[in-house]
C-alpha cells in the first residue's frame, strides 16, 4: 500500500521525481480550475 502510494505521489526513498509531481498536480489543478469555473458560473447565474 505504501510503495503504491510512494509511486502515486512521486515521493521516493531517494529523492523526489519531479514528473510525478507534475502528473499529481496537472490533474489536480485543472479540476480544481473547471471546479472553480462551474461554481463561479452557478453563483453569478
Amino acid at each position: 500500500m505504501l510503495e503504491r502510494f510512494q509511486e502515486l505521489t512521486g515521493i521516493y526513498r531517494l529523492g523526489f521525481s519531479k514528473d510525478s509531481f507534475l502528473g499529481l498536480v496537472i490533474p489536480i489543478g485543472f479540476v480544481v480550475l473547471v471546479g472553480g469555473l462551474g461554481a463561479a458560473l452557478i453563483l453569478f447565474l
